[in-house]
């Protein structure tokens, strides 16, 4: 099937099939494969070219998901499932319109928390203590300079508050350093880095799930900046519109999805207990920014796993890919921050493709009042989704298309002057993976650098005098399309 034809079905989907893709990982595989928007491919190496071909099919701005079998030394029932979490059975159409149809719908649903149950897939094979062998698994090496195997990519790390209770999802990266360990890189500041700190801070090792294989709609909220003490479960069940079912890991108590397809409990030492070399890895800006250094481990006491289990990859990638687009999440996130920071008047927010999901962030609001613009943009760039990373922060007029690139170039061409219509502000939350970070901070552990927030809006003080924009009126243009629609076939696309 074409993937013209794909997009078309994709739109005419129920809403019960979409919420079983969402909550089921091997649901989502089955409509996949009957849309004819799944490729099964045999005999691939997990040792680079299994990146190679991932990466290949980011070429296409809605990737088919790619099923890995038969594996160069792992033989039948080891497999490997991209491109889960972009599949257009979620997303449809990228565009605002689609984004504010996202927020309307996720918004009207409050947090339903998970349900623990006594059984599961889950549970159809497990590892305990000296069983433990990961390496059964076929973790992949997915770039050329990757410092090793990497099981988790798209990956949930599941922590709790031990003064809270409150119990945290995190996609952080995971690498093998061998058969009963793994090491965790999360960022100073990620939710996750300041609940292991509790634990160590308290004298204890901290519990911790690593699952690799679960359900979209667990992966979606897992990557995705929610408020701190908000239960990435909660909002899966919202999405869900009914909870997620979760057992407790024997060794900690932690819930882990019941249908997971694999998942590693056990616990995090202190550093100064014990640390392996992790890295260096390619990430999401498009660089391997960080050369191999100390990270935690989690020493794994048990191993639950499905029969013919599916590990879930999306490793990093270029994000000029088309197939990179960003999500509706972190859009959303970001949009959510505004409004419930008090920001009227916003219309739109998106992440333009090369800026990955952090780097540049556009906002799109009717200016109501002096100062509006400025309030929007300081607000963009300090609030949670927006802070890390978000190196750009770009406020432009409500008629500028955002989603459009050469639109928002257009702004900031004839609107904004660099003298007096820019921010600039220092020592903001950045990270390891951030390239632009020199050799000297590092070394320092000044892990900050600066934004630049760009006001491409006409000035408030003279905006009725601003120059006319040179377009036909809208509405006289449908209505000419309308007219002389046999003479326009040039616009059929």
């Amino acid at each position: 099937m074409k993937k013209e034809e794909r997009r078309i079905q994709a739109s005419d989907l129920s809403p019960e099939d979409r919420v079983n893709a969402l909550g089921d990982l091997r649901a989502l595989i089955e409509l996949s494969r009957r849309r004819g928007a799944l490729e099964d491919i045999h005999g691939a190496d997990p040792h680079l070219e299994v990146g190679a071909l991932y990466e290949l099919s980011l070429r296409d701005s809605y990737p088919p998901l790619l099923l890995f079998d038969e594996l160069k030394g792992f033989g039948a029932g080891k497999r490997i499932l991209m491109n889960a979490r972009f599949s257009d059975i979620f997303t449809g159409e990228v565009s605002l319109d689609g984004l504010r149809k996202f927020r309307a719908s996720r918004n009207k649903r409050a947090g339903i928390p998970p349900v623990v149950v006594s059984h599961g897939p889950v549970l159809e094979n497990v590892q305990r203590d000296d069983d433990v062998d990961i390496s059964i698994f076929p973790a992949a090496k997915w770039h050329e300079h990757d410092g090793g195997a990497y099981i988790g990519t798209e990956v949930l790390v599941i922590a709790r508050d031990p003064d809270t209770g409150w119990t945290n999802i995190g996609t952080y990266r995971v690498q093998v350093q061998d058969k009963k360990t793994v090491s965790v890189f999360i960022e100073p500041g990620k939710h996750g880095s300041l609940i292991r700190e509790k634990w160590w801070a308290q004298g204890k090792h901290c519990p911790m799930v690593v699952c690799v294989g679960q359900a979209p709609v667990l992966g979606m909220v897992a990557g995705t900046t929610l408020k701190y003490g908000e239960c990435e479960f909660d909002a899966a069940g919202a999405r869900l519109g009914k909870p997620v079912e979760v057992i407790e890991g024997e060794l900690t108590g932690l819930p882990i999805p019941a249908t997971a397809e694999i998942a590693f409990e056990g616990f995090m030492p202190p550093p100064s207990e014990e640390t392996r070399p992790e890295g260096p890895f390619a990430e999401w800006p498009g660089y391997y920014a960080t050369n191999a250094h100390p990270e935690p481990v989690v020493r794994i006491g048990r191993v639950y796993y499905r029969n013919d289990p599916i590990l879930l990859g999306q490793p990093p990638a270029k994000p000029t890919f088309p197939g990179r687009q960003p999500s509706f999440a972190g859009m959303a996130a970001l949009w959510d921050a505004l409004e419930n920071a008090g920001v009227p008047g916003v219309k739109g927010v998106w992440k333009p493709l090369g800026g990955g999901v952090r780097f540049v962030n556009v906002i799109s609001i009717e200016q109501l009042f002096q100062g509006h613009a400025k309030m929007a943009g300081l607000v963009a760039t300090g609030a949670g989704p927006g802070a890390y990373l978000g190196r750009i922060t770009i406020v432009v007029d409500e008629d500028i298309d955002i989603t459009n690139p050469a639109e928002v170039m257009w702004a900031l061409a004839t609107r904004w002057d660099p003298k007096t219509q820019t921010d600039i502000i220092d020592g903001c939350y950045s990270g390891y993976i951030d390239p632009v970070v020199s050799p000297e901070k590092r070394a320092a552990n000044d892990i900050t650098s600066s934004r630049i927030i760009i006001y491409a809006v006409k000035p408030w003080s003279w905006r009725e005098q601003f120059p006319r924009v040179n377009t036909v009126e809208q509405s006289y243009s449908s209505a000419i399309e309308a007219k002389w629609k046999s003479k326009l076939n040039f616009l059929q696309t």
